[in-house]
């Protein structure tokens, strides 16, 4: 049951990161004529969604379960009983949005590095 709910968690999150990282290409790809500007927006972006996770994760634990999409996702004989659902659920989604939060975080760094070497080289 929690490998499940961890799986879904992943597919959750994972499905909006997703969403939000088009959207940041979508704005590189516009700014690429000035490629140490694309590159330095698009890094502030990465953290910019590094830290909506991290106030998602501050969250998840309180937000009430029957509302998160993951609940919706599991079947009903795949749900937790409602006497622990509100910390396996929370539980697990704070660690997948603290899992995505640091991802974004490296993604943000390598972008911005990239922004200064660029500027540097040129």
């Amino acid at each position: 049951m929690l490998d499940r709910i961890e799986y879904l968690a992943r597919l959750s999150v994972g499905r909006a990161c997703g969403f939000a990282t088009l959207a940041i290409l979508t704005f590189f790809v516009g700014l690429s004529g000035e490629m140490a500007l694309a590159l330095r927006s698009a890094g502030l972006l990465c953290l910019l969604t590094c830290f909506v996770l991290l106030l998602k994760a501050l969250s998840a634990r309180r937000r009430p379960y029957k509302q998160t999409e993951v609940w919706l996702m599991l079947k009903p004989g795949e749900r937790p009983q409602e006497s622990v659902a509100q910390q396996v659920i929370g539980t697990v989604l704070r660690q997948t949005y603290l899992q995505f939060a640091l991802a974004a975080a490296f993604a943000a760094a390598f972008m911005l590095a990239g922004s200064l070497f660029y500027r540097v080289l040129s």
